[in-house]
């Protein structure tokens, strides 16, 4: 059969299923009837896994209606769209676009409409195949994985006036925008950027997002200094610094976690954990690209001299730097009215403590080849992030503050 044939007859049955599925009994049978038809049929095989995944799990009642329709229209109809104008050589955009028209028909279409849910599943699925193009799965979790932000962020109950998203998308894509052609991140970092920037102000606040900016600005600065004799010895940053997805999951996601959860509790200690992951993320960022030009390292758990670039070497200037790092960002947290000052304190220990751990954890797991890079941002940030947030939990409980 003609491939424009059978992706016509795709997105009919696809927009069929969609038209039909506020009224048939059972509806989920039919998802995955069509899901066996792609397997064995259309030869689509990880798609069709995926497709049936959500199908039982909307049959079982886990996930909303949405959350099954949803990603099926977006994927078809965004493909579809792409393959009818893949010679304007716009394919993100024209994906977008056509994705986004898919996704907020089916929201409306099945009464579950929510304009913050959308613009997040959106950004969610084009971060997604921006990381995942080139893997014949990719198809299956993307639409896994916008079903399952469809399901959490609808759980959330979370809303937001039309101003605000307004704002956070304009903001966030100029950044990312400005970012990329910078090439200070690559196309996936674009997207991750973008998600992580429209979650921060969604729930937390515009300031929230520009102490995040500004870890972001300081990291990519200090990745240039003395970036030619860095590359000489063999310390820089790969790609000449841009960062991707990994690097922005591993350094801030932490702090974004920590900003939803405030948005939905308003309690103080997550303020903490934003600014305890946050504070950790640029100390160790300015640690790690002014240390490295410090001369000799240490091993953090002997204090023996090692080769530059050794994970968990230290050095004086490194250790300067650092708390340079989480001072500047505690302050700025202070001075846009995020956090009081004993909480940017905290934020300031936190940094320490979280850098020095992040070195540790370089040694007892990196080096063993347990994790790699992010995995020790990861658990460095999240260290931080947890340090603060107890101890201000301490100081709550004790009447300290």
């Amino acid at each position: 059969m003609d491939p424009r044939i059978k992706r016509i007859i795709l997105i009919l049955i696809v927009t069929g299923m969609m038209l039909a599925s506020p009224y048939v009994p059972y509806f989920w049978i039919i998802g995955i009837i069509f899901a066996l038809f792609l397997y064995v049929v259309d030869k689509s095989r990880y798609f069709a896994i995926g497709a049936g995944i959500l199908a039982l799990l909307y049959g079982t009642g886990f996930i909303p209606l949405s959350a099954f329709i949803g990603p099926l229209m977006m994927i078809f109809w965004g493909e579809y769209c792409l393959s009818l104008f893949k010679k304007t050589g716009h394919d993100i955009i024209i994906y977008g676009i056509s994705s986004a028209t898919a996704l907020f028909a089916a929201m409306l279409y099945t009464n579950e409409f929510e304009p913050l849910v959308g613009v997040i599943s959106l950004i969610v699925l084009l971060m997604l195949r921006s990381i995942l193009k080139d893997r014949d799965d990719g198809s299956m979790i993307g639409l896994l994985g916008v079903g399952m932000t469809i399901t959490l962020f609808e759980d959330l109950q979370y809303g937001v006036d039309y101003q605000t998203l307004a704002l956070a998308i304009v903001l966030c894509a100029a950044f990312g925008y400005f970012a990329y052609r910078a090439k200070t991140i690559d196309i996936s970092g674009v997207f991750t950027a973008v998600l992580f920037g429209v979650i921060l102000i969604s729930f937390a606040g515009v300031n929230w997002f520009i102490i995040v900016m500004m870890f972001f600005i300081l990291g990519s600065i200090f990745t240039k200094y003395r970036y030619a004799e860095k590359e000489f010895l063999g310390v820089a940053q790969e790609k000449k610094g841009r960062r991707g997805y990994q690097n922005a999951f591993a350094n801030a996601g932490v702090g974004v976690v920590g900003a939803v959860l405030y948005g939905l509790t308003g309690d103080i200690m997550y303020i903490a954990l934003f600014l305890g992951s946050i504070s950790t993320a640029t100390a160790d960022t300015l640690a790690s690209e002014i240390g490295v030009t410090g001369g000799t390292p240490y091993l953090i758990t002997t204090l023996q001299p090692v080769p530059l670039g050794t994970n968990g070497g230290i050095t004086v200037k490194g250790e300067l730097a650092c708390i340079f790092g989480a001072a500047v960002i505690s302050l700025a947290t202070f001075l846009l009215g995020v956090a009081p000052w004993y909480i940017c304190l905290l934020g300031v220990a936190a940094g320490f403590i979280g850098t020095n751990l992040d070195s540790l954890y370089g040694v007892l797991f990196e080096n063993k080849g347990y994790i790699g890079n992010s995995g020790t941002n990861l658990l460095a940030t999240l260290s931080g992030g947890l340090f603060a947030m107890l101890i201000c939990l301490l100081l709550v409980l004790t009447g300290t503050i």
